[in-house]
This record gives C-alpha cells, sequence and structure tokens, in this order.
C-alpha cells in the first residue's frame, strides 16, 4: 500500500464552504434584524419550522456542490453586481428608517444576490436562499384575508350538519357556546408549512411546471381544505359534548391528526408525478479546483459591510443622559423598546404629557411598532380626527370623557398619520436620521362631549 493514499487529506468541499462564509457574514453583520427574527418569527408559534429552513437550505447547497451544479464564476459581472447593490442600498435605506417588511425582505434580496455575486447563475442556485422566506414573519398580512375564507368557508359546512348556527363577524355562535375564528384558525400555518414543503418537493422532484404548478395548487387547496373541517369538527365536537370537551382548550393537535395523513397521501401522489431526484442523482463531482473571482469577493465584501445593520446600530449614539421617568401614572399607555420617557404632569386639571424618545439603535424601538397601544387599558375610543400635526382621540371609561392627543416626530417634525411619518422615515434614512419621539398627552374633560377643551387646543 503506497502510504501517501494512507495519509491523503480530504478534499475540502469550496462552492459549500464558501456559502456557509457568505451566511455566516451576512447573519454577523445584521444581529439586528435577526433579533427581530428571534422576537416575531422563531418565538411564534405560527413560524415554530423556522428552526428547521436554514439547515434545510444549507443541505440543498452541500447535494448542489456535490453534484456539481454550485460552481463559482470565473470572472466578475456587471448584473448581478447591480442587483447586489439596489438590495444592500434598499436594507440600508429601510433599516435606518426601520420599516420591518422592507429590511426582512431586503435581507432576503441581500442573500439571494450575494449567491449569484460568485456563482454562476442558474435556477438551482437561487431555490435554497429563496427558501429563507419562511423563516421572515412576512406572512402576517394574509391573516385577515384567510379568516374572512375560513369563516365563509366553515358557514357553508356547517349548513350541511343540521345544527343551528349564527354567524356575526368572525364569530360562530350555536346553542352550546360560541366560537371566534381567531387568528390561530385562520390556517396560515398550516399554509406556510404547506409551502415549503411543498415547493422543496418540487425543487428536489419534479421539473415539468405544469405538474409542479399542479402539485402546488393541491398542496395549498389542501391545508386550507384541512384547516377548514377541522373549524368544523371543532363546533361539532362542542356542540355535542355541551362544550365539556379538552379539545375546546387545546385544539392545535386535532388539526395536525388530519394534516399529517394529508401529506402522506399527498406525497405518495407526488412520487408517482416525479421526473428527477436532486439527491439520488448527486454524486462527489465537487468542483474542488474551482475557486471565486477575487474581484467579486472584494465587491460582495465591501457592499454587505457599508449595508451592516450591526454596524450601523453601533455607531447610533446613546442617550446623553438619563431622563427616564420612573413614575407610573394611573393613566397612561403602553409603549415599548423606547430609549427614555420624560413628563409634564399639570396639578391644576390634571393633564398628563408624555414624550418617549427612541434612539433607533433597535430596530424595534419606535412609535409605531405593533405592540404600542396609545389608549389606556379600560378606556374606549369614541372617535378620532386629524388637527394639524396632531391625532386626537376622544376616549370614554366608567362615566368619565377625556382627550388623548398624539403626534410623531422625526427631525423636529410632527406629524398626526402613522403613513406620512413612515414615508418622512423613509425620506430621511438616506441621512442616517433615524432618532424618533412619540408625543402623548391625556387630557380630562369636564363634560362628556369635551366641547371645552376641543375649543382650547
Amino acid at each position: 500500500m503506497n502510504r501517501n493514499v494512507f495519509f491523503e487529506l480530504p478534499k475540502i468541499n469550496k462552492p459549500f464552504l464558501c456559502i456557509l462564509i457568505i451566511f455566516t457574514t451576512i447573519c454577523v453583520l445584521n444581529i439586528p434584524i435577526l433579533l427581530t427574527l428571534w422576537r416575531h418569527g422563531f418565538d411564534d408559534g405560527t413560524y415554530s419550522h423556522a428552526y428547521l429552513i436554514p439547515f434545510i437550505s444549507l443541505y440543498l447547497y452541500y447535494q448542489l456542490s456535490r453534484n456539481g451544479t454550485l460552481e463559482f464564476k470565473e470572472t466578475w459581472s456587471v448584473i448581478p453586481t447591480i442587483l447586489l447593490l439596489l438590495s444592500c442600498g434598499l436594507l440600508f435605506i429601510t433599516s435606518n428608517a426601520q420599516i420591518s417588511v422592507g429590511y426582512w425582505g431586503a435581507l432576503l434580496a441581500v442573500f439571494i444576490t450575494s449567491v449569484t455575486m460568485l456563482y454562476r447563475f442558474n435556477y438551482y442556485i437561487v431555490f435554497p436562499a429563496a427558501f429563507l422566506i419562511f423563516i421572515f414573519p412576512l406572512w402576517g398580512v394574509l391573516v385577515p384575508i384567510l379568516q374572512n375564507v375560513s369563516t365563509a368557508a366553515v358557514t357553508y359546512l356547517m349548513s350541511f350538519t343540521g345544527v343551528p348556527t349564527y354567524v356575526e363577524g368572525n364569530f360562530v355562535t350555536i346553542p352550546a357556546g360560541v366560537f371566534e375564528i381567531a387568528d390561530g384558525c385562520s390556517g396560515l400555518r398550516y399554509m406556510i408549512v404547506s409551502l415549503a414543503i411543498g415547493s422543496l418537493f418540487i425543487f428536489l422532484n419534479i421539473r415539468d411546471t405544469k405538474r409542479a404548478i399542479l402539485f402546488l395548487l393541491i398542496t395549498i387547496t389542501g391545508a386550507l381544505l384541512i384547516n377548514w373541517i377541522r373549524i368544523t369538527a371543532l363546533i361539532l365536537i362542542g356542540e355535542y359534548t355541551n362544550m365539556e370537551s379538552s379539545l375546546m382548550k387545546d385544539h392545535n393537535t386535532f388539526g395536525w391528526y388530519l394534516y399529517v395523513p394529508f401529506m402522506i397521501l399527498l406525497f405518495w401522489w407526488g412520487n408517482k408525478i416525479s421526473d428527477i431526484n436532486l439527491t439520488a442523482s448527486s454524486s462527489n463531482t465537487t468542483q474542488v479546483g474551482n475557486r471565486p473571482s477575487y474581484l467579486s469577493m472584494a465587491v460582495l465584501l465591501l457592499m454587505l459591510g457599508l449595508s451592516s445593520t450591526t454596524f450601523s446600530t453601533m455607531l447610533i449614539p446613546a442617550a446623553t443622559e438619563n431622563l427616564t421617568s420612573d413614575a407610573t401614572f394611573e393613566v397612561q399607555p403602553k409603549i415599548h423598546f423606547y430609549s427614555f420617557v420624560t413628563d409634564n404632569i399639570s396639578s391644576n386639571d390634571n393633564t398628563i404629557e408624555l414624550t418617549y424618545t427612541f434612539s433607533g439603535k433597535a430596530l424595534d424601538g419606535k412609535p409605531s411598532y405593533y405592540e404600542n397601544n396609545l389608549i389606556p387599558s379600560g378606556w374606549k375610543t369614541i372617535r378620532q380626527e386629524n388637527r394639524q400635526n396632531k391625532k386626537i382621540h376622544s376616549v370614554f371609561k366608567d362615566g368619565k370623557s377625556a382627550l388623548i392627543l398624539v403626534s410623531y416626530e422625526i427631525n423636529k417634525q410632527q406629524f398626526s398619520s402613522l403613513t406620512a411619518f413612515k414615508i418622512a422615515r423613509l425620506a430621511l434614512a438616506a441621512k442616517n436620521i433615524n432618532q424618533t419621539k412619540l408625543h402623548w398627552k391625556f387630557i380630562p374633560c369636564q363634560q362628556r362631549n369635551c366641547q371645552a377643551e376641543l375649543q382650547n387646543l
């Protein structure tokens, strides 16, 4: 036996190793965005599948590197550079403007264009990076639509059961009780999982376009149908058990008992129409001698560094003084992730004025954060109106009336509209101006209609 063979070093899978380096670099350079993904994606039951997505994406790239599909470009290319520049520019603008959907979408685009920057372009190398979309909590916008569709579908299915049913909004009333088709019943979770599994199966096994479209349509339709059957079955179980079944409190597991058999049948049928097998066709043909263009690599690292949210947040100065008020007021909003708050209390008319300042270091630290509640607990909004640069809420609680004045400030400009405020943030993002303020004022009213207080504004 030749001793040189015994001590032969294993060949390095350079294309896959470079993918690992690219993904790691992008993640390290954008830690603030990863924190928002952890808060709104990984820590949410709807996106509980997110833990698996990065590993699946990397596994696909590993398979592509083994069968020779993942190959480095030999020279620098103009079009991929332009696409990467646009992606990084969008990431810089939307992260400075703290537009969640914008910087999530931009980060996904950066992943995709970084790969196309270094590797020879084909459909196969784009899909694993695009598959990361199932990590991003972008899908919440579909919840109201899916809720309405689910309500209509359940109403139709209940018409065949003989159980008296009254539907108002998203509430279904039967003799035994009332069911709410809430966010969790919209079917979004089943649809996302089905899209992920279906698209992955198509990538690995189906090349015919018509077959791929048919398979994906059946995957999505079947997932929604399973959810409608689940809701209808739960309503019937509640009716026949007088709402005493344990499924009335925990019904998520029940849905998976219906969903898993559907997926088994779907994969059985999918295997019948498969025309390739990407993993089976893999052979160890890695282009170990191939290497990326040094110019392309340098341009990539430069753009990733300039658009880094990790670096940009480090450059934001901290508050020069601690002005945080620790006082707890009887009436106050619920605001998250602010840097500090100042108060101005009037002893004459019990007016409370609070100013929340957001430094911009935390991407969720903004006046428009979706969990910020401007109306204090227990108070109900009667009407709203915009007056100059303030939004006025007329509120009522236990026979008491009050006015709440709200305005959003950036660069010493105040806005009553969140839309106008977000547009201003985008316009100022290129100048790296991202410190914002939320002005909140509570004015008790002497009379129910608050006419005197409104006239004094």
